[in-house]
């Protein structure tokens, strides 16, 4: 699988102790992911990790049949046996691509169950909607003037939210209410 950074690691950090950083950077690196030689990988289907922002929060492009990818003055190139191409538009071959991103499960803190009354989202586009699941069961909500409002019945622990079909998302607020005895 290969690893894309879209980043230039010099101009990102500006360490003040040389040792840190790179202990930092090296020491997380090796924790959260595991290389595998391109010769070991068989069929065509990759995956490309990006990792953005301060944070290098991860995000994971898959389902793309290329091997390599570039970024030069702000448009994408990627490449495979056949040629090199530009990863541009909102069709891929003329199929539609939705834009979606899944949060992480989670309990937010407590074990106790737990339900949503509302969320908040910073969004854009033509019908984004939110999917909340819970204990195998889980409900999508189209989100109006930047507002969801969650059914009382999806009640538990452990939460996956998914939120999908926009054009651009920036924050995300939502309000467990948590039950108690």
């Amino acid at each position: 699988m290969p690893l894309v950074i879209n980043e230039n690691l010099v101009s990102v950090f500006t360490p003040i102790d040389e040792s840190i950083p790179q202990s930092l950077l090296s020491s997380l690196l090796h924790d959260g992911l595991t290389f595998t030689d391109l010769g070991a990988v068989s069929g065509d289907l990759w995956e490309a990790w990006a990792f953005n922002g301060q944070n290098f929060d991860p995000s994971v492009y898959s389902g793309f049949s290329f091997n390599s990818y570039a970024v030069e003055e702000g448009v994408t190139y990627a490449a495979r046996e056949e040629g090199i191409y530009v990863l541009d538009g909102t069709t891929d071959a003329g199929a539609a691509i939705h834009s979606g991103v899944i949060l992480s499960p989670s309990m937010f803190g407590m074990n106790n169950q737990k339900r949503f009354r509302a969320g908040f989202f910073d969004v854009t586009g033509d019908a984004p909607i939110v999917r909340s699941e819970v204990g195998g069961v889980g409900a999508s909500i189209p989100i109006l003037k930047s507002r969801v409002t969650f059914p009382r019945a999806l009640i538990g622990k452990k939460w996956t939210f998914l939120v999908a079909e926009f054009d651009e998302l920036g924050q995300m607020e939502l309000f467990p209410i948590v039950l108690t005895r």
